[in-house]
């Protein structure tokens, strides 16, 4: 049943994305480089402001911090320095025993830190802004209401990281009055290839408040060559080894795992699920690309404009993904309940894209969202759209 959060129709489209991509921003473009010749600057990605305060930022600072940034050249040092001036209130604030503030201040330094290094080019400088923000994340992680445990799973010879978190401890007592733990379902959330696990924490927060644990982690095999981003895991032995995980902690019940996927790896969870029948018991994409090879060379320029992997990129790293988790004609085989949701101004996953995986998958439980108003990853939608699919997924776990 088709069910949205506002009603919209969308048919199939006749025009390529090429036409999609380019028309709405011809003007943008045109004037983006009439203002770059005269006075040198370059235009902030929009989509940084949106998604920034999706993951918790205040709107009112992530504004202020922009228009102090002449050039975009300067934007990493201006975003760079409030992530410092957080470290040093939250390290200020656990000298005083005062963890909740420091906790918030620590989390706002990875915040900040996170997408500074989105613009930062030199690959040695990014590896330090990542080690920082990391670091600042850890430290707030077991000061959380559901404290984010830091976990290494194990795939094919090496190892990933992840955090691993659980909603309240609920103890229930058999009739002879000895209490035993319950296992929890849990949601193997899928971000964005050049999004780390970090940014998932409000994400987490409302699946856990739906009484589901929550496993993020940092994908495998990601390196640069040439100072470019290239992409070398194998998919299907990625969500095996996620799975043979969490099925050897005591914590989860193997038997309720659902998957949550993000923009491209909304893609990557549908991929898993397919290649994983019965494991797992349902799949929720937000802004899932259907289609990576059709016009590509326009495809790349858009997921940067939305941050949705970095300037560093390399198309091969895109081509190799799709390659790598073929969906045309396989998902009838995905008959997992399934929900679908998108933006109706996404450029990246349009409408009809995210109508078509709906059709396409074998599931009898199905739901199809789709936000008439919203962009890629549906940003102006949070965190409303955040709860509305925590609740399906909880009702099928």
């Amino acid at each position: 049943m088709n069910q949205s959060l506002k009603p919209a129709t969308y048919r199939h489209a006749t025009i390529s994305r090429k036409r999609r991509a380019v028309l709405p921003h011809l003007g943008n473009y045109l004037l983006g480089n009439l203002f770059h010749a005269v006075v040198g600057a370059k235009r902030i990605p929009p989509a940084l402001s949106r998604r920034a305060v999706a993951s918790g930022l205040e709107k009112e600072q992530v504004e202020l911090a922009v228009k102090q940034v002449r050039t975009l050249e300067n934007l990493p040092r201006i975003l760079l320095s409030i992530s410092q001036d957080r470290l040093s209130k939250a390290l200020y604030w656990e000298d005083l025993g005062l963890k909740p503030r420091a906790r918030d201040n620590y989390l706002e330094s990875a915040l900040w830190g996170l997408y500074a290094e989105l613009f930062v080019c030199d690959p040695a400088a990014r590896a330090k802004v990542m080690a920082q923000y990391k670091s600042s994340y850890a430290a707030a992680a077991p000061y959380f209401s559901n404290p984010a445990q830091p976990v290494e799973i194990n795939y094919l010879s090496g190892t990933l990281k992840g955090y691993l978190r659980l909603p309240a401890s609920q103890s229930d007592s058999n009739s002879d009055g000895e209490f035993f733990r319950s296992n929890h379902p849990c949601v193997i959330l899928f971000n964005g290839i050049s999004s780390p696990k970090e940014e998932l924490h409000y994400t987490e927060n409302s699946l856990l408040a739906s009484g589901l644990a929550t496993l993020s982690f940092d994908y495998p095999g990601i390196h640069e060559i040439s100072g470019e981003t290239l992409l070398s895991f194998n998919a299907e032995e990625l969500g095996n080894s996620l799975y043979i995980y969490l099925s050897s902690r005591p914590e989860i019940d193997p038997s309720r795992i659902a998957l949550h996927g993000l923009s491209l790896g909304g893609r990557l969870a549908l991929y898993v699920a397919l290649k994983n029948p019965g494991r797992f018991q349902a799949v929720a994409t937000l802004s899932a690309p259907y289609d990576l090879l059709t016009d590509l060379d326009l495809l790349i320029p858009a997921l940067r404009r939305e941050l949705a992997i970095s300037n560093s990129t390399a198309k091969a790293a895109i081509f190799d993904l799709a390659r790598q988790t073929p969906l045309t004609g396989h998902l009838s085989a995905i008959e997992a309940p399934a929900l679908v949701a998108g933006g109706g101004k996404d450029l990246i996953a349009m409408p009809e894209e995210t109508r078509t995986i709906y059709e396409q998958l074998g599931s009898v439980d199905k739901k199809l969202i789709l936000c008439p108003g919203a962009t890629h990853n549906c940003y102006e939608m949070m965190p409303s759209l955040r709860f509305e699919i925590a609740q399906w997924i909880k009702q099928r776990l």
